[in-house]
């Protein structure tokens, strides 16, 4: 018996000890090739003389006057073009539509989720989306849905504003007078 216990101690140490000369070599990335630089490829022009005997002075530049602030034309974001909707997008929006009339938030919901797949960067998918929520009682998620349609809605305010409003009536229905009146100040500066 001691005789199986010494064996299987020597047995250990020995798979050990081999186990320790096994390591994986230390990985080194491949060095970048190096150029060869013993040769000048341009000449090195000498340092100008220090002869003092002659200097030559540039005239200043002429500078024009800085217009006015009153003259400055401020520019003015241009109105991003009316993105065509996917048709495919176009029907799970009259789908949802039609759902929502009929008191199927979560079959609307669903296929606000498949258009919102499509077509990511659509407002409308998103105004739609944050009033099933608002319907389904989910204010936080509403209001998250509507902050990010306002985020994807870019130099129309008619858009925007309807996007306030809608973010009034989620803050107001989850209790927030407060945040809503902020929202609907929002909305009336567009």
């Amino acid at each position: 018996m001691t005789h199986n216990i010494s064996l299987f101690f020597i047995i250990t140490a020995l798979m050990a000890l081999m186990s320790a000369c096994s390591v994986a070599p230390k990985y080194e990335p491949s060095q970048p090739p190096v150029d060869d630089r013993t040769t000048d490829a341009e000449p090195i022009p000498a340092e100008p003389s220090q002869d003092k005997s002659y200097e030559t002075y540039d005239e200043p530049a002429q500078t024009s006057p800085m217009p006015s602030p009153e003259t400055q034309a401020i520019p003015t974001p241009e109105p991003q073009p009316q993105v065509q909707q996917n048709s495919a997008v176009i029907a799970l929006l009259d789908n949802a539509d039609q759902s929502r009339a009929a008191g199927d938030f979560r079959s609307a919901q669903n296929s606000l989720q498949r258009a919102q797949r499509i077509a990511p960067r659509d407002p409308e998918v998103y105004f739609s989306l944050s009033q099933t929520h608002l319907e389904l009682e989910d204010y936080d998620l509403a209001e998250q849905v509507a902050l990010k349609g306002v985020s994807l809605v870019q130099g129309n305010n008619n858009q925007r504003k309807k996007f306030w409003n809608l973010i009034a009536k989620i803050r107001l229905r989850a209790g927030d007078a407060n945040g809503a009146r902020q929202a609907e100040a929002k909305a009336s500066s567009y």
